[in-house]
């Protein structure tokens, strides 16, 4: 187990060794971050509110609960939040993920979205190509490259030079306002509402589903949202993790704090509860299952298997739940190892959000290694959960005590 830590930690320094120089740049954090003078060096900016209006001579990298960029970036931008508003211009590639979008600058080369509402406005321009993946996607600016799209509804009232791929669209409308250069190829259960002013270059290629399988598209249609494109899929997951991320650590941080002291004092416990409840809940809300049918079958009973069948219920979800919560305890614990030997004043809350945030950069990209992911990903659960579970056992434990 120990090599296996060790495998992953080496992992980890080498992805960021050759990513990103995250230890070089400017940095800005707090509840309230707002950057109004120029700044001639790449900045980092990270807490509950963002606002650069000063220009940024060189990459900016932000994130936060509500994020808005109104001055200029010469290098590359990379953002991530829950709000985010992005009026400046870009002199390099944007790569934006969050929940409400809106873009109304100049982007000088690519432009990568993933989130829920998208929104490229009219002011908006993208020297190169533009990929989006989200739920409502609206696409009224300028694209001088192609546009691969994927979404539940997609709306095109601007202008496009390359062509349109779009992959399993719910509904798709091309305006009278759109001026597209090339091919637009989609396919989605439903047919397009495509403008007669609409200006299609190329050719229209179209993919409608028989109807007969529409049930079974439908049934799969979570599925094919996420994997319609795979930057989409782990973007949506990114961000849902980072957005409920950083709720929690205003939330709970006491708890986060903690979580950390378990993990680097009684690491071998965390992995031994970890495992314990992984595969010893499951056969025990197995069991449940078979007396609350017992109970529910009998007369005498039926009352009592109720309740059971509804504590079994609560017990998968709570199960399920803290599954999912303890990779956002483990990521923060991640990138605090990470940033140990900086300087950062970790009690500050913009400097733990870089933490998470560096973390779970880590967790997500070292379990999407092929072949070989899964065992991290294994790994992860058995570390984060049972730190967590100690966590709580200590939590009641106090409780006990009073």
């Amino acid at each position: 187990m120990r090599k296996l830590v060790v495998f992953i930690l080496t992992a980890v320094m080498f992805f960021f060794l050759f990513a990103t120089p995250i230890f070089a740049f400017t940095a800005e954090s707090g509840d309230e971050v707002n950057i109004t003078d120029s700044i001639n060096d790449d900045v980092c900016a990270f807490g509950a509110n963002v606002t650069v209006s000063g220009d940024i001579d060189g990459d900016l990298i932000t994130a936060g609960g509500r994020i808005v960029v109104d001055g200029n970036v010469s290098g590359d931008l990379m953002a991530a939040g829950g709000y985010l508003n992005l009026n400046g211009d870009v002199g390099d590639d944007a790569r934006i993920s969050g929940g409400i979008i809106t873009v109304n600058g100049k982007i000088r080369d690519d432009l990568i979205i993933g989130g829920g509402q998208i929104t490229l406005g009219s002011n908006a321009s993208v020297g190169g190509d533009l990929i989006v993946s989200g739920g409502t996607i609206e696409i009224d600016g300028e694209v001088l490259g192609d546009a691969v799209l994927s979404g539940g509804s997609i709306s095109i009232s601007g202008k496009i030079d390359g062509n349109v791929k779009i992959a399993d669209v719910g509904d798709l409308t091309i305006t009278g306002d759109a001026e597209i250069a090339g091919d637009v190829t989609y396919s989605s259960i439903n047919k397009a509402s495509i403008s007669d002013d609409a200006k299609i270059g190329g050719e229209l290629k179209e993919t409608i589903v028989e109807e007969v399988k529409e049930v079974k598209i439908a049934k799969k249609a979570p599925v094919a949202f996420l994997a319609a494109t795979y930057f989409g899929g782990k973007v949506v997951s990114f961000l849902s993790l980072f957005v409920l991320g950083i709720i929690l650590l205003l939330a709970i941080p006491k708890v986060f704090s903690k979580f950390n002291d378990r993990m680097r004092t009684t690491v071998g416990r965390c992995v031994g509860a970890g495992a314990i409840m992984l595969f010893g809940l499951p056969a025990g809300v197995l069991i449940l299952f078979i007396i609350s049918i017992i109970l529910f079958v009998t007369v005498i009973g039926a009352g009592l298997g109720v309740i059971a069948l509804s504590s079994n219920a609560i017990l998968i979800i709570l199960y399920a739940l803290l599954i999912y919560v303890s990779s956002i305890f483990l990521s923060f614990f991640i990138g605090r190892m990470i940033l140990y030997r900086t300087s950062l004043d970790m009690n500050k809350y913009g400097w733990k959000v870089l933490a998470y945030l560096t973390g779970l950069a880590v967790v997500v990209v070292v379990c999407s290694i092929p072949f070989v992911g899964w065992m991290f990903s294994l790994a992860g659960v058995l570390f984060g959960f049972g730190g967590l579970m100690l966590v709580i056992k200590d939590w009641l434990m106090i409780l006990k005590k009073s």
